[in-house]
């Protein structure tokens, strides 16, 4: 993985191949691309990666052009949950059928498998659950809407409110530069301030997975991104409130009963996993084979 300057995406991606071929010692023959943002995979463009600052960029045919080789662009999550749908979890005897991965990073966003096939949307807007809107009178989102969950789950959003909570002179382990990171390690240490954001995380969060369940009938739902390297300093309160969701009405019971949350792991990289399982479900290879996985 590397940081990429959006106004040098293309040569920093063509860079990326060209170094893989070299170390390799063979020919890329088909390059997949994972990215947040709006995408159109057909036109291979990506557009509204607010968080990239991208407006609309055709990713996919000016790499094509600069690489002589097919190259095929899919949303971030969506690739990972590609990825995952191939893969059989512990307790699994198989791939699920369905399965989600959830993306808390900078933002937020779904990818969805059903049976095994992604679920883009006709307007390719499909697991963009970062921007519901959770509280009508909270803070602004980069979407322009207020009060979208990402202003609460994301990286930046729970820093944010640690930011507040020092402002307004709490007492608090918490900086004013807190991270999200931070919060996490201060709520496990028993700091009260940190411990109540990391609460509100948990239930605005597990009010998603609710929603993701009911709405799409998964049963296996992966947590991955920045946020995700919380690890069990967010899996277990998001769990306790889970097991609330489940009990507070037989349906939500018979709904999320055989429900699993995991996290990903932070050396798995699902996105640019999916990213080359993409690549080759495309160019009709076996998998695992012609392509290189990075």
């Amino acid at each position: 993985m590397t940081r990429t300057d959006p106004a040098s995406l293309v040569e920093r991606i063509v860079g990326l191949v060209e170094d893989a071929q070299r170390q390799l010692a063979r020919n890329v023959i088909a390059v997949g691309v994972a990215i947040p943002g709006h995408v159109d995979a057909e036109r291979g463009s990506v557009s509204m990666a607010v968080n990239l600052a991208i407006t609309y960029l055709p990713l996919g045919p000016l790499l094509r052009a600069d690489l002589g080789v097919p190259v095929f662009v899919e949303h971030d999550a969506r690739a990972a949950a590609l990825w995952l749908s191939e893969q059989a979890a512990d307790g699994w005897a198989y791939p699920p059928a369905s399965v989600a991965f959830l993306a808390i990073g900078t933002g937020i966003s779904a990818g969805i498998a059903i049976g095994g096939a992604l679920l883009r949307g006709d307007n390719n807007f499909a697991g963009e659950v970062g921007h519901l809107v959770v509280d009508p009178d909270g803070a602004m989102c980069a979407c322009g809407t207020r009060g979208c969950l990402e202003t609460i789950v994301a990286g930046p959003g729970i820093a944010r409110q640690a930011r507040e909570a020092v402002a307004a002179g709490r007492p608090t382990v918490l900086a004013l530069d807190a991270s999200a990171a931070d919060v996490f390690r201060a709520s496990a240490a028993g700091d009260e301030v940190a411990s109540e954001i990391t609460d509100r995380v948990a239930d605005h969060l597990a009010r998603a997975i609710r929603s993701l369940v009911l709405t799409l009938g998964v049963e296996r739902i992966v947590i991955g991104g920045g946020v995700a390297a919380a690890g069990p300093a967010l899996l277990e309160p998001l769990r306790a409130r889970l097991d609330r969701e489940r009990a507070s009405s037989p349906l939500a019971q018979a709904a999320m009963g055989d429900l699993t949350v995991e996290l990903s792991s932070p050396t798995e990289s699902p996105g640019a996993r999916g990213a080359a399982a993409l690549a080759r479900q495309r160019i009709g290879l076996p998998e695992r084979e012609g392509v290189g996985e990075r």
